[in-house]
């Protein structure tokens, strides 16, 4: 679906980050790229190519 812009799959953690990623897709949406933190390795992108993401801090 074109312009179509998603951001889920948040845990018990989604509302700490909840910020940070309200921030990331406005920039995404507004700039075409991330500016302030960069998210593209949480991009369906990954899933879609297998990629997974290793956890380095899990809590």
């Amino acid at each position: 679906i074109p312009n179509l812009m998603f951001a889920n799959g948040f845990s018990g953690h989604g509302l700490q980050q909840a910020p940070a990623v309200g921030r990331g897709l406005a920039e995404l949406i507004i700039h075409g790229a991330y500016r302030a933190i960069d998210l593209s390795p949480l991009g369906y992108e990954r899933i879609a190519e297998n990629r997974p993401l290793r956890e380095l801090n899990v809590v």
